[in-house]
């Protein structure tokens, strides 16, 4: 599996530990619930691209207090691959 991918859905265990729902994240960073979604399931082109899915990402890492550097270092090593 695609570590890239097991990363986000690891980010969603780890929401989901931690008693936020999407719809939470959503009202914190005015991000869809869409989007969040597809950043669970590392479904990147889903996203509006460029600058907006490194904001989208950075913005939901804080939202749950996860390390923004090491989501986005998978991030772009994914978008690198595809």
């Amino acid at each position: 599996m695609n570590t890239a991918l097991t990363a986000f859905q690891d980010l969603a265990a780890l929401r989901h530990q931690k008693g936020i729902s999407l719809h939470q994240i959503g009202e914190i960073t005015k991000i869809c619930i869409r989007y969040l979604e597809a950043i669970e399931g590392g479904q990147f082109s889903k996203l509006p691209g460029g600058f907006y899915n490194v904001s989208y990402i950075r913005q939901y890492a804080r939202a749950i207090e996860a390390s923004e550097e090491e989501l986005l270092e998978c991030y772009l090593r994914s978008a690198s691959i595809s």
